[in-house]
């Protein structure tokens, strides 16, 4: 069983200066939020955070990305996403900063999504909050039962998984999303023990009462929903939903943009690091809207390290047609 670690994030080099909040928005989020007072380290670094209630069929899901300002992921000759932020080399403190927010989600987060070919670029990797005082903070003050995030590893039909990766050998809860082709491919590969679950072609299908068992039994829980390799995700949100989840952040840049085409995404938190990476490594690469049908955000905050890293909160709106009111 890997041992979590954590690192040392100190408030000055990480602090972010504030230049713009919605403060009528923030606020009537905060009326109705279930959480505790923002920790005095968030304060100082971020500014209050607070999230909204969950809607009744599925998680609250935010989405925590960084990107080039030409909008890449990674580097064509590394794949490794990290190093759009790390090889910012004006501002070494802002690839920190960055980091830093990506784990104050995790802190907020129940169970955190992520892409299984994420694991072939990244061979050291789990969803930890790396930041101590936070860590310690999940279970004491924010009233969570784990430590660590629920580990959620999404994958089309299984192949793409790697199943001696670390991070299935950590001491969290660990839900492998698939679709019914793939829980078949894992009952046929994976070498450790697991519960399934599904399939479920529908959200409607979902058995509350078998899914309220797997969380109780804690063991593994391989998912899948849909038909064929084809999953169907409002199906898998409900399934999270009743496993104890009420807010989940999404890791992975692609699943963000398929949550978005289901209208399922509700915020992201998108970092920028003032680098040019080029080539053609963004993210909704599979997906694409259209010119008149497409999801709008608005910001609900925007801060500034040194002069190199913007860092957004950005509210999700579906529905707008040209014309429409605000």
């Amino acid at each position: 069983m890997e041992k979590f670690v954590t690192m040392d994030f100190p408030v000055e080099q990480i602090r972010l200066t504030p230049l713009m909040r919605d403060e009528e928005a923030l606020a009537a989020i905060r009326a109705i939020s279930p959480d505790a007072p923002t920790p005095e380290k968030i304060r100082q670094v971020y500014s209050d955070v607070y999230f909204p209630p969950a809607p009744a069929d599925r998680p609250y899901l935010f989405a925590s990305i960084v990107e080039s300002v030409d909008g890449k992921i990674s580097f064509t000759d590394d794949r490794h996403g990290e190093k759009i932020a790390g090889n910012n080399f004006r501002d070494p403190d802002g690839a920190l900063a960055d980091f830093w927010v990506l784990n104050m989600l995790r802190f907020y987060a129940d169970g955190v999504i992520i892409g299984a070919r994420t694991l072939h670029t990244n061979e050291v990797m789990w969803a930890n909050c790396f930041d101590e005082e936070l860590a310690s903070l999940r279970t004491t003050q924010m009233g969570m039962k784990h430590y660590c995030p629920a580990h959620i590893v999404v994958s089309f039909d299984g192949t793409d998984l790697l199943f001696d990766h670390m991070l299935f050998d950590v001491d969290a809860p660990v839900v492998v999303a698939t679709s019914p082709d793939g829980l078949e491919y894992v009952r046929a590969h994976c070498p450790w023990s697991f519960r399934a679950l599904g399939p479920y072609t529908s959200a409607e299908e979902v058995d509350v009462d078998a899914v309220q068992a797997a969380a109780a039994s804690g063991e593994r829980i391989v998912l899948a929903t849909g038909t064929g390799a084809v999953t169907d995700g409002l199906a898998m949100l409900k399934v999270l939903k009743y496993l104890g989840m009420e807010r989940v952040m999404v890791e992975s840049p692609s699943y963000m943009t398929y949550l978005m085409s289901i209208e399922a995404m509700d915020e992201m938190f998108m970092n920028y690091s003032t680098v040019f990476a080029a080539g053609q490594v963004g993210f909704g690469a599979f997906l694409h809207f259209g010119a008149e049908e497409h999801p709008h955000s608005d910001f609900l905050s925007i801060a500034l390290h040194e002069k190199n890293f913007i860092c957004t909160r950005q509210k999700m709106i579906y529905g707008l047609r040209r014309g429409a009111e605000k």
